[in-house]
């Protein structure tokens, strides 16, 4: 059953912006009419204080071809024409597992190219949710999501490096209970070697990490309580620090089962070969009254070791 368009219409003011809610009903018309296509759900807005949007999501069938979704790609440039030039558009095809989302006007021969790679990447690592983002409306890197997959971290990044070579994206990726990882690609084999070879991704402690021109950038542990907790964070930092360059930050937190003692966290932050604190932040100022007295502890241990702080 094809979804209603919700049309969103603003006041136009002293500006005088046409009103084509009825052109964005006629193309959700147009494009649920299509082969492959399943149901369309439309939005439109036109107001002074939201701006211009043309946004479509496309729910296909199933077994919808390649060419399925470059049609719906192509009839909507077609359809839409310059008449929302101005406006910020989004188009998103949905097939079961796979998600495109393209902001701004549709590029189909980068469609064409993607599409293929990404049912290959899903069937590859087994991925329960993959999705890609193409902006094609600003500067910012494509990005791919990929959630629930078979392998850990570095079967993820070596598939993404087969499939999509040296393109440069954004990608993010994990599995229910474990980190998340956030890397920039291309990512070379080189450094990931050495981090696969110093680091274990099942790392229970860890919760999230993140790569950036070929190096660590950032992670992030969770404990569930503060026992051994110096020893837990000082083998994680070790591990990553052995598979990649200094310098980079680090912060965690512990539960408190027993709620937040005085207002106070129970976690803390390392500047791993560097002194780049926020010194503005209330952690920094006013440490004792920030963060409890085991987690300070923690913090002045591991920041002994790692930042080069005078």
């Amino acid at each position: 059953m094809i979804a209603l368009a919700a049309l969103t219409i603003g006041l136009s003011g002293c500006i005088g912006r046409p009103d084509l809610s009825d052109r964005a009903a006629e193309i959700e018309g147009a494009l649920s009419a299509l082969p492959g296509v399943e149901s369309v759900s439309g939005e439109y807005q036109n107001s002074f204080e939201i701006g211009r949007r043309l946004v479509y999501r496309v729910d296909m069938v199933p077994g919808a071809t390649d060419d399925d979704l470059v049609n719906v790609a192509e009839n909507l440039n077609s359809e839409a024409g310059d008449d929302f030039v101005d406006y910020g558009r989004e188009l998103t095809l949905r097939l079961p597992h796979i998600s495109v989302a393209i902001n701004g006007k549709p590029d189909l021969d980068q469609l064409r190219q993607q599409l293929p790679r990404l049912r290959s990447l899903a069937s590859t690592l087994n991925a329960k949710t993959l999705s890609w983002e193409a902006n094609n409306d600003n500067d910012r890197d494509d990005s791919l999501s990929i959630w629930d997959t078979d392998g850990n971290a570095f079967t993820v990044m070596s598939a993404v490096r087969d499939v999509f070579g040296s393109q440069e994206m954004r990608v993010s990726f994990g599995n229910s209970g474990t980190a998340e990882w956030k890397v920039a690609f291309p990512y070379s084999l080189q450094a990931q070697d050495k981090l696969a070879t110093a680091f274990h991704p099942g790392t229970r402690e860890l919760d999230r990490i993140e790569i950036h021109d070929d190096q660590v950038t950032f992670a992030s542990a969770h404990l569930t309580d503060e026992v051994n907790a110096t020893t837990k964070l000082t083998t994680l930092i070790d591990q990553i620090n052995d598979g990649t360059s200094e310098p980079w930050n680090f912060t965690w937190w512990a539960d408190q089962p027993e709620g937040r003692q005085h207002n106070k966290t129970a976690g803390g932050t390392v500047s791993v070969g560097a002194c780049t604190y926020n010194t503005n932040g209330n952690g920094e100022r006013e440490p004792a009254d920030y963060r409890a007295s085991a987690a300070l502890k923690i913090q002045d241990t591991l920041r002994a070791k790692y930042d080069t702080c005078p």
